[in-house]
């Protein structure tokens, strides 16, 4: 069974911030820019208005996911990188993005990856947002497309992961899952879903 917990902006989200650590720092070695090597933790300017999301199995984290929202804080280098204000009439009240999705290598390829994302798009459905971006190693677009993403820009260099594609959902359509096919659209309640 998977249970999942979303951590709100400003609330305690430490055991997310060790799971990110001991998975990029001691299993994937990716030296992480903002791993604090002493608490063993890893937290970056973004978390202090992100949705932090955890999957747990037996009581420990085995996936998480992070959403943010650009009317909620300043994005930073994703702003740039994503180049968020692409989709200038939207920009910044209807726009998010996902970072820091990983699992565990035990609930790689299974349900909790997949459960993490589906709750970041409950938060994204709940504030009317009309885009959410993410970006991915070229192993990982299958699952995103499967989820419904789309390549947006490909070939860019990531500080910490190196060459990544940017992709890109739109929401904007509540009947857009079932064009693409979305795994998220059998696990988002059809009253969830904005209608066109």
């Amino acid at each position: 069974m998977v249970d999942i917990k979303v951590f709100d902006p400003g609330s305690d989200a430490t055991e997310v911030y060790r799971f990110r650590y001991r998975i990029y720092e001691e299993e994937m070695d990716r030296h992480d820019q903002y791993a604090d090597h002493k608490k063993k933790q890893i937290f970056d300017p973004l978390d202090a208005h992100g949705y932090n999301i955890a999957a747990y199995e037996d009581g420990k984290i085995v996936a998480v996911n992070r959403v943010n929202f650009c009317a909620d804080g300043d994005p930073g280098n994703y702003l740039e990188f994503y180049e968020l204000d692409s989709v200038t009439e939207d920009y910044p009240d209807k726009v998010a993005y996902s970072t820091r999705i990983m699992a565990s290598e035990s609930a790689r390829g299974r349900l909790p990856p997949l459960m993490v994302s589906v709750a970041g798009f409950r938060l994204g459905v709940q504030r009317g947002v009309n885009w959410c971006y993410c970006d991915c190693n070229a192993h990982l677009v299958p699952f995103f497309t499967k989820l419904g993403f789309e390549a947006f820009r490909p070939n860019k260099t990531h500080p910490s992961f190196g060459d990544v594609t940017v992709m890109r959902f739109d929401l904007r359509d509540g009947k857009q899952f079932d064009r693409k096919r979305s795994v998220i659209g059998r696990y988002l309640s059809p009253e969830n879903a904005q209608e066109s």
